[in-house]
């Protein structure tokens, strides 16, 4: 479970856009999954998100305050169909997720990152330039 975390940009906004309206376009861009997990900081957001037909698979994304940007959260862990609420909050808890979500500036540098629960964030490498 987890693995090299992977962040896809899904969404821009502009800057004008409060937390909540840009919460609003996530939830309209993702066809309107329930909210399970908020958590909000001075530079992110971040949400885990599922829909009510399936709410035993869910997807994390983060909004980059600074950057006015929604980041889909993947791992390279070939779970495909999404992660449950309690994967979740392994990641949370046990994965130190929360320590890289709220400083977004890292997710978006040449460094790659690997949780693993237990741990916390590992460099794994730099990508191509």
């Amino acid at each position: 479970m987890f693995g090299e975390l992977k962040i896809s940009p899904v969404l821009s906004l502009t800057p004008r856009e409060t937390v909540d309206q840009a919460a609003g376009k996530l939830l309209e861009f993702a066809e309107f999954p329930q909210v399970l997990r908020w958590f909000q900081f001075p530079t992110a957001l971040v949400v885990f998100v599922a829909h009510a037909d399936h709410p035993e698979y869910g997807a994390v994304y983060i909004y980059d305050r600074k950057k006015c940007v929604w980041l889909w959260v993947d791992f390279d862990d070939q779970n495909y169909g999404g992660y449950s609420p309690q994967e979740f909050d392994v990641l949370v808890e046990r994965g130190h997720f929360l320590w890289l979500a709220a400083s977004p500036g890292l997710l978006g540098s040449p460094v790659q990152w690997e949780i693993t629960p237990g741990q916390q964030p590992t460099v794994i490498g730099r990508l191509p330039v």
